[in-house]
Formats: structure tokens, sequence, C-alpha cells
């Protein structure tokens, strides 16, 4: 038994299959077994089995391990430095927190002495320690309109301003030559 050949099995036909749709049933083709995947001849050479015996480990040399030794340091070292600076300038920044506040409670108190010094109690009072009375009636002056037919007036012509009562007009200065001294200078 054990020397008999083993025979082989041949796939069965494949039983028909069917689709319903709806009432009626449609029959489906068989569709053919796939075809056993074919192995490539040739093994590519640049490809291959490295026995344990063949594996090489690299390591380091002494120059390779000082360099990044140095590598390491040196970037410790500069994010160190990156550190100090930037704690420094934090230190400058609460300073400066702590100047701002002090400035700003400074002018509030100085705010509040203003106030206090122009209040109405306060400049009556100081006017009463000077010596000063209330008068019992108040009389407000209100100045004159000015006169169009005032000597200090132009003749007629609208865009020239009155005479300054402070620039003499002198017989030998027209007014072409006194105007631009009383104009105001251009901001």
């Amino acid at each position: 038994m054990l020397d008999a050949p083993v025979r082989q099995r041949r796939p069965a036909a494949p039983e028909p299959r069917y689709l319903t749709r709806g009432a009626a049933a449609v029959a489906v083709a068989p569709q053919p077994a796939p075809s056993p995947r074919t192995r490539p001849a040739e093994r590519p050479n640049h490809l291959r089995v490295v026995a344990p015996a063949e594996r090489v480990r690299r390591r380091l040399t002494p120059a390779t391990g000082v360099l990044l030794s140095i590598a390491v340091f040196l970037t410790l070292l500069a994010v160190a430095i990156a550190q100090t600076v930037l704690v420094q300038g934090q230190v400058r920044l609460d300073h400066l927190d702590a100047q701002l506040s002090e400035e700003q409670a400074r002018y509030q108190e100085l705010r509040k002495d203003v106030a206090e010094l122009e209040s109405p109690a306060r400049i009556v009072d100081a006017a009463h320690q000077q010596g000063m009375v209330t008068p019992d009636d108040l009389i407000y002056l209100q100045p004159p309109a000015p006169d169009p037919s005032a000597v200090g007036t132009t003749s007629g012509d609208d865009d020239e301003p009155a005479a300054d009562p402070t620039v003499e007009a002198t017989p030998d200065r027209t007014w072409s030559e006194v105007k631009p001294m009383l104009e105001a200078p251009a901001p």
C-alpha cells in the first residue's frame, strides 16, 4: 500500500450557477479555474541569502566616536547658550513690566493729585485764604459788537481782514506789505 501510486484528483466540472432576477432564472457560464503562477526561471544576481557568518557588523572607529562626541557636546552647548539668552531676556522683560506697573501707579496718583488741585472747592478755599471774598451780585461783561463804520475796517474788500491795531500803519507802508506780518504761520 505504501508503494501504490497516488492518484491525483481532477477537479470536478463546475456545477452550473444560476442568477435570479425577479421571477426569471438566468444561467451563468462557468468560469475557468485560475492557472497556477509560474516561477521565474532565474533569480536576480544582486539578491542572495546571507549566512550569519558572512554578516559584517560595522563598528565605530575611534575618530568617528570622537567626532560624534564633539558634535553632541557642541549641540548641548548651543542649547545651553540659547536657554541662557532666553532667560536673560525674560528677566529684562520682568524688570520692565515691574517698572511699567510702578510708573502707571505713579501716573494715577499724579492724576488724582491734579484733580484735587483743580477742584472748585479747593480753589475757593485758596481764594478765601488770600483775602478774596465772594461778591453778593455777579455781573458778566460782554464785549461790544464790532461797528462796521469803525476806523479800522477795510473799504469793501471782504477777503481782507480789518487792520490790526498792534501794527502801526505808516504812510510809506501799504496793506500788501503789512498783511504778511499779520498772517499766522502754516503748521
